[in-house]
């Protein structure tokens, strides 16, 4: 009984050097990028539409074993529009009036599983799923509008200032993503260029609108459905990415 008990502890050892020894063959890698076309593209932005912009990117993948990858990846953007200032002969209700201004502060959080090419390095072809967490605060000083006025202009118009009080928005929303791209590796496999595309769907949303303003939601709506970054648009719409970074 005695030489069972220590047989059957050797082989228990020799099982758990064996497994640790195996986990210790596996290449743990750490990729890190960044979104360089997410800070460029505002200056465009802001020139195409009006909307001053600020946007920041990042993303990390780090491999589980040899068989797929995980990691967060955050997106950060700031838009401000403003009304007309100079003012014009004609105005629009979907265009801000003088002394009007609207600004978003987003955020969307993303959790990535990746299945790659290469699963060990992170490289080569790779579909991607997602879970998507997005945050907009919307925060407006626009006229009020009355539901039987709309696209006219407010009868206390002064084109200096509105003269209501701050609307309030805040918009969170849950979705799933699916992407594919393709990763390449370089500079003896330090550094790293990533390309791919994808598309959002939310399944949960949840809104809480503090205004006195009865469009105050069209509005807002209106805005990030408009907007030249579709990242805050409610519909699904595909999106490119670019990441360049290091691996560690």
């Amino acid at each position: 009984m005695k030489n069972f008990v220590t047989a059957a502890g050797n082989v228990a050892l020799a099982a758990i050097f064996s497994t640790s020894a195996f986990a210790g063959d596996v290449n743990r890698r750490l990729i890190v990028e960044m979104d360089p076309v997410a800070p460029s593209s505002s200056m465009y932005e802001e020139q195409a539409s009006g909307i001053a912009t600020s946007k920041f990117g990042a993303s990390v993948d780090f491999n589980v074993g040899e068989n797929f990858s995980t990691g967060p990846e955050f997106w950060s953007g700031t838009f401000l529009a403003k009304g007309d200032e100079t003012g014009t002969v004609s105005f629009r209700r979907e265009d801000m009036f003088p002394g009007e201004r609207q600004k978003l502060d987003a955020l969307r959080l993303r959790w990535n599983v990746s299945f790659w090419e290469v699963p060990a390095s992170m490289r080569g072809w790779y579909t991607r799923l997602s879970y998507d967490y997005i945050r907009v605060n919307s925060r407006a000083n626009r006229y009020t509008e009355k539901v039987d006025s709309a696209n006219a202009l407010p009868v206390d118009f002064s084109g200096e200032s509105p003269s209501d009080e701050t609307d309030l928005i805040t918009d969170m929303r849950h979705g799933i993503s699916a992407g594919v791209g393709n990763r390449w590796l370089l500079s003896n496999q330090r550094l790293s260029v990533s390309i791919g595309a994808g598309i959002s769907r939310y399944f949960r949303r949840s809104m809480t609108v503090d205004s006195k303003d009865s469009q105050a939601v069209a509005d807002y709506e209106d805005m990030i459905n408009t907007l030249p970054d579709t990242r805050l648009a409610l519909r699904p719409i595909p999106e490119l990415n670019l990441g360049l970074g290091y691996a560690f």
